[in-house]
């Protein structure tokens, strides 16, 4: 236990003055967390939690990774701050490993600006690709999460984590004024399990050379006019929404942006640097973006860093022009000292490959818990990112809770089944859970233990058993949806 800390002071403090996220001030309960240590949080009280979160699936390299921490250490030691219009020796060698060393084979990657944080990224991204095609629109898709700044959130279709205010006693619902920009235009999403354009995958595959979504969306940046429209904006795997798009999708959107002369941004802050088993989640497709942006595993969380990496056509086109544009803590010598110290690790170590490996592992289990459960509907990923679909009933795909990824999380929602299994799961001292209320999205380090998918493997096992109960065409064993 560390010392000379009041735990109990430490409470009053932050129950007093801090502004608290996703809870009202009644239905708070501090979880204070000492230390961490590789995949676990560590209570004050000795507890130790193992964490299927990542945090925000963000600790790519794990907790407090040595030669991360020695790395800080010494550049605390050579620096306080300098701004970006100075040059480091961390932020010039940051730059090479990620256009060079990572993806350079690739060929398509010019230059990289830097960020503190993902949401930055997406708003210069967005930037780039304004000012490079001078065009004012930005095609993005349902259920998308790129961030919660002004125009990050403009291209955030996940309504229920878009910064807006939820009543914890009513539905009331309050969005923030002006939010989102305009601008934005809202494509189909490739949502194979549950399509709001109400096919069926693969049988889709039928409907001509595009799949239907990605039809619809080069319907849609046609009405609303090629000329104007800068980008189309897209995670590779879908990440807050929680699921990933069928292996032809990425590729027909890479070629529908190209043919209408459209830029393609790839945000692959949740799933780069090795979440997926490749070192980027576009890489799996075969397809290379013009702008792509990067935050989390960057660093794996162990300072605030983001960036965007642009193709060498738009780099060019920067070379020739004076860009005024300044974020104070973009590029701080710190932070990329992590930055190297991280990337140096994974490379050293393979961390892609080892969570390539570790993926194959542990959705094997997934797949098996599927077959045993009456409450898995389906199973997908790679890597270290995995999407559980929780349903009532497996033949009609029917939700416990129908409001599903439209929710504004106001009312009653402790028994969503991500939150009901999040409190089964803990009680195995696991922490599993999702941001949408009918599906699990699970992912632990690059470098997590067989011992530790093992366990993770195990609560689900119990959490899934006890859902179980509830699929049924009982009314009285029906789970409350908000």
């Amino acid at each position: 236990m560390t010392k000379n800390i009041d735990w109990q002071k430490v409470q009053e403090w932050d129950e007093n003055y801090y502004v608290h996220l996703d809870v009202t001030k009644e239905e708070y309960q501090q979880i204070p967390v000492e230390r961490t240590e590789g995949d676990y949080l560590v209570l004050p009280d000795g507890t130790k939690l193992l964490d299927f979160f990542n945090q925000l699936y963000c600790v790519n390299s794990g907790q407090c990774n040595p030669e991360i921490q020695d790395a800080i250490k010494e550049a605390a030691d050579r620096y306080g701050f300098v701004w970006e219009a100075f040059n480091t020796d961390y932020r010039a060698k940051a730059a090479k490993l990620i256009i060079e060393d990572i993806l350079g084979k690739d060929s398509w990657a010019g230059k990289v600006s830097f960020t503190s944080s993902g949401s930055e990224a997406v708003e210069k991204a967005l930037i780039i690709a304004k000012l490079y095609k001078n065009r004012p629109n930005i095609i993005t898709r349902e259920h998308a999460y790129h961030g919660w700044t002004m125009g990050a959130a403009g291209a955030t279709r996940l309504i229920g984590v878009r910064s807006g205010l939820a009543k914890g006693d009513s539905e009331e619902y309050r969005q923030v004024p002006g939010h989102p920009m305009a601008g934005y235009h809202v494509a189909p999403a490739p949502n194979c399990f549950n399509c709001s354009l109400g096919h069926t995958y693969p049988e889709c595959k039928s409907c001509g050379e595009q799949l239907p979504c990605v039809q619809q969306t080069e319907s849609l940046i046609r009405t609303v006019g090629t000329d104007t429209v800068a980008a189309m904006i897209t995670e590779p795997s879908f990440g807050a929404g929680s699921f990933h798009p069928p292996k032809e999708y990425l590729p027909q959107i890479r070629k529908m942006c190209t043919d209408l002369d459209i830029l393609w941004i790839c945000d692959e802050v949740l799933v780069g640097f090795g979440r997926m088993g490749t070192w980027f989640g576009h890489q799996q497709y075969g397809v290379t973006p013009d702008i792509m942006t990067m935050a989390k595993g960057l660093v794996s969380s162990a300072l605030p860093a983001g960036g965007v990496v642009i193709s060498k056509e738009i780099a060019e086109f920067m070379d020739e022009w004076r860009w005024w544009t300044v974020s104070t803590f973009a590029a701080h010598p710190i932070a990329m000292a992590a930055v190297c110290a991280n990337l140096e690790y994974m490379i050293k170590n393979d961390l892609p490959g080892m969570c390539k490996e570790s993926g194959e592992y542990f959705g094997g289990k997934l797949r098996e818990l599927e077959k045993k459960h009456k409450c898995v509907g389906s199973v997908t990923g790679a890597g270290m990112l995995w999407v559980v679909e929780i349903v009532k009933n497996k033949k009609t795909k029917e939700r416990f809770a129908p409001i599903d990824r439209h929710t504004m999380y106001s009312g009653e929602i402790s028994m969503y089944p991500t939150k009901y299994i999040l409190s089964k799961t803990v009680e195995k001292g696991v922490l599993v859970g999702g941001f949408t209320p009918n599906t699990l999205r699970i992912g632990a380090s690059l470098n997590v233990s067989k011992e530790d998918m093992d366990k993770a493997i195990d609560a689900l096992d119990y959490a899934f058993s006890c859902l179980d109960e509830m699929c049924t065409d009982d009314e009285q064993k029906i789970i409350k949806s908000a």
